[in-house]
């Protein structure tokens, strides 16, 4: 096990919260892996699964709608029930899938960050059908393991600035391919045990935030927050419309003891190597 990989188990066992994001196709590219960090240059809403179940039930369904408007756009063949019983159909699918240059750059990507951001967003989100503000955090698929959370603006850039490690997995046209085994033999399309397994196989390694190393890291989490608090992106009965500045603050102290801490860890596994 890596150093990251340690830390950030211990981290979740104390109480640290991870997302999860399915990247590729219709979900664009807005968390950029290769710098490890979100590119939030526009209004548009950035969605994060609340649980691994619903990360794994969106990603089915993801590159389910991929394979059947783009890599079988031009065939006969659909990801049906029908079509992938019959042995003549699916094996045309398959090799369809198989050899398509479509199918790239899908991730699954996992964001671990400090508590008090899921804290926040849970008492100042809305469900996106009943949303009444622009900006806010919406609430979506609530009733599907675990549903998710849509975030854009202030919190977007609050989201970036208290997550502390980050990772993702490749997902090939092979590993699309062993989905569609499971689905035909297990008669199911959209249920998360189908892509679980394939998913985790992997190695999943976990990259540190470079925020953790900028001592003045702490006014920019300072100055999301009062944004959040100047356009009013907030519920009334949130922490942050009671006791906004004792809020701020609760969150600047908390944020600056997990970044020593997140540290110190690294600087021990460091001089023990």
């Amino acid at each position: 096990m890596t150093t990251y990989n340690e830390i950030t188990n211990n981290l979740l066992n104390d109480g640290a919260k991870e997302f999860y994001r399915f990247q590729g196709h219709k979900s664009f590219e807005y968390f950029d892996i290769r710098n490890n960090r979100f590119n939030n240059t526009t209004d548009h809403y950035v969605y994060f699964s609340n649980s691994k179940n619903h990360h794994y039930y969106f990603t089915i369904k993801r590159i389910k709608q991929l394979i059947n408007t783009i890599v079988l756009k031009d065939s006969n063949y659909q990801i049906t029930r029908k079509q992938l019983d019959t042995p003549s159909s699916f094996k045309h699918i398959k090799n369809i899938v198989f050899n398509s240059d479509k199918i790239k750059n899908l991730n699954s990507i996992s964001l671990i960050c400090d508590p008090v951001y899921y804290a926040l967003i849970k008492e100042n989100c809305i469900n996106n059908y009943a949303k009444t503000f622009e900006s806010g955090i919406e609430r979506v698929d609530r009733k599907v393991y675990g549903g998710g959370y849509g975030i854009t603006g202030p919190w977007l850039d609050l989201f970036n600035d208290l997550t502390y490690f980050s990772s993702y997995v490749r997902i090939s046209s092979f590993d699309v391919v062993k989905l569609l085994n499971k689905m035909r033999r297990k008669s199911i399309q959209t249920n998360p045990l189908l892509i679980k397994d394939i998913i985790e196989a992997k190695q999943r390694n976990y990259n540190l935030s470079t925020n953790l190393y900028n001592d003045f890291h702490k006014y920019d989490i300072m100055n999301d927050l009062e944004r959040i608090c100047q356009e009013g992106l907030f519920l009334e009965n949130s922490s942050l419309s009671k006791h906004p500045t004792k809020t701020i603050k609760q969150i600047l102290n908390k944020y600056q003891g997990e970044r020593e801490k997140i540290l110190t860890a690294v600087n021990h596994k460091y001089h023990n190597l």
